[in-house]
């Protein structure tokens, strides 16, 4: 048996940088394209990573479970913007092919989107919360990720 060697490389709270909570899905297409991004940014980010992006935060039988890791990134990372993801083709909705084009497909995330910052913003109102839309294309076999912020 192989036994190979992992750096393990710790995070602990730095006071100068802001930390935020990102919302996305756990598609395997958006990952690690969607880490790269956000650490070539370098922005500090908490992660909730679920089927569907928002879908557990806006049922409400799980709602509470969601907004739970909001306060939790708050008190340990101090955390000061939640950043809400959806992404084109996400299985969690069916997939483009659930909807009767782009136009539906879209306004089904926005509205998404719009009712998440909503509740959280309800709960959590000295939070920013922006709101993304990301594309997903296979380029060579890799895919590519083009995250856009929509304003609400």
């Amino acid at each position: 048996m192989e036994i190979r060697n992992f750096e393990i490389s710790i995070m602990s709270f730095d006071p100068n940088k802001t930390t935020k909570l990102l919302f996305t899905c756990l598609d395997w297409r958006l990952h690690p394209a969607i880490v790269d991004y956000f650490a070539k940014e370098d922005i500090a980010c908490d992660m909730c990573i679920t089927a569907g992006s928002l879908k557990g935060l806006l049922d409400p039988a799980t709602q509470d479970f969601f907004l739970k890791q909001i306060e939790t990134s708050k008190n340990l990372h101090h955390c000061q913007e939640v950043i809400l993801t959806m992404h084109m083709d996400c299985g969690a909705y069916g997939g483009s092919a659930a909807f009767d084009g782009v136009e539906e497909e879209i306004a089904c995330y926005k509205n998404e989107l719009k009712r998440a910052k909503q509740t959280i913003g309800a709960k959590f109102s000295d939070l920013t919360i922006t709101t993304w839309m990301i594309n997903l294309k296979n380029q060579e076999g890799k895919w590519q990720i083009n995250p856009q912020t929509v304003n609400l």
